[in-house]
């Protein structure tokens, strides 16, 4: 076996081999995390793996590596009991943001106007990392041909832009 394969053969295969009991874990420990978390999503609301927020985001992130540690080796209980706190201080966070102005603006970003009357902000785009060529694909997405059609183009808390056309009246 020459080295190329060797290497690639070490990191396809797992520590002590293949064998029948780390498949059945692996599956079984798939399956109940996979369960585990359509019950966290159905008790605790659909918003609960969303990501309309950078927030949100960070927390899916965190439990899918929670749920990826819990199959690869690490106790289910364990990451259930992670993922449980995780999800109940996502909850927590998303109820306190909704009642307060001052918790919203602590966990959640500011919508940045991109455009607005057919006017570039190209101080707003390079503050928030937003590429001419990524504002004309998300205007092509909303049938849009060029910027002179757009009353606003806003680059939402979530990371999405959103595109309203300007009225042809």
């Amino acid at each position: 076996m020459d080295t190329v394969t060797a290497a690639l053969m070490e990191l396809l295969t797992p520590e002590g081999g293949w064998r029948t009991e780390l498949l059945a874990r692996i599956v079984l420990s798939t399956l109940i995390l996979f369960g585990y978390v359509v019950l966290l999503a159905r008790t605790f609301g659909s918003r609960t793996f969303a990501s309309f927020t950078s927030y949100d985001f960070l927390t899916n992130v965190a439990a899918g590596s929670l749920v990826a540690s819990a199959i690869l080796g690490k106790s289910i209980v364990e990451a259930s009991l992670s993922l449980l706190v995780l999800v109940l201080l996502q909850s927590g966070v998303s109820a306190w943001s909704a009642r307060s102005e001052a918790a919203q603006r602590l966990f959640d970003n500011e919508p940045v106007i991109l455009v607005e009357n057919g006017v570039l902000r190209e101080a707003a785009m390079k503050n928030a990392r937003v590429s001419p060529a990524i504002l004309e694909q998300h205007l092509r997405s909303a049938g849009l041909t060029d910027v002179s059609e757009v009353k606003f183009a806003v680059l939402e808390s979530g990371g999405k832009i959103s595109v309203v056309k300007l009225d042809s009246a």
